[in-house]
């Protein structure tokens, strides 16, 4: 137990280092890498218990989390290429894509419904969600701090669900998704400045791979 315990270390020490590119980007195919290889070496320690399965459980973990970064990245890459011009940023956090939609270009303000100008980018986000398949959606709604706790929340509520609403109808299962708003209650910029507050209205299309 020792041992494998101090391989596993090693191991992970080793392809920490790999983490980043010399630009100080994250390196999702590492990134992958070491989460699995993590998650393997545990399995590996319950189903057999000593070094051997460790290792073989790390390795399996490894391969099979650096897949999970690779494909992560040519999603993130295409997304980029496919939603470009349109005001869409998108976030790869190591494990789960973010598809940023601001409501300067996907809602009229106040409003809960989808810009019509928008809708092909939201149809090239629901292409992407059916060709990577293995992964589930949460539609998260944001809002700034003007106006009430139960009108924001509401607000943004109903604007992630219209989002879901249009990948669900652009062929993405519903089985997939899920939505949620979160009012205010999670701002990415300060609220004391109209920039600010600009961006805090929102809805990110979350994609967390699945396996």
């Amino acid at each position: 137990m020792i041992a494998s315990t101090r391989f596993l270390a090693v191991t992970t020490v080793i392809a920490l280092s790999g983490c980043t590119y010399n630009d100080g980007r994250p390196n999702q195919t590492a990134t992958g890498a070491v989460i699995g290889g993590a998650t393997g070496a545990a399995l590996g320690k319950v189903i057999g218990n000593d070094t051997q399965s460790t290792v073989i459980g790390a390795g399996i973990g490894a391969a099979v989390g650096g897949a999970i970064g690779a494909n992560m990245a040519r999603q993130e890459r295409e997304l980029n290429q496919q939603l470009a011009g349109s005001g869409a940023v998108i976030t790869n956090t190591g494990s789960e894509l973010r598809v940023i939609l601001p409501e300067g270009v996907t809602f009229a303000t106040g409003s809960a419904t989808v810009a019509t100008g928008f809708l092909p980018a939201l149809r090239e986000v629901a292409r992407s969600l059916k060709t990577y398949t293995n992964s589930t959606v949460l539609v998260v709604g944001h809002t700034d701090n003007v106006g009430s706790v139960a009108y924001n929340k509401k607000l943004s509520q109903d604007r992630a669900l219209a989002v879901a609403r249009i990948l669900i109808r652009d062929g993405v299962p519903s089985t997939r998704i899920t939505y949620s708003g979160l009012g205010f209650s999670e701002p990415i910029a300060s609220n004391a400045t109209a920039a600010g507050r600009a961006e805090n209205r929102r809805v990110e299309v979350v994609i967390t791979p699945t396996n």
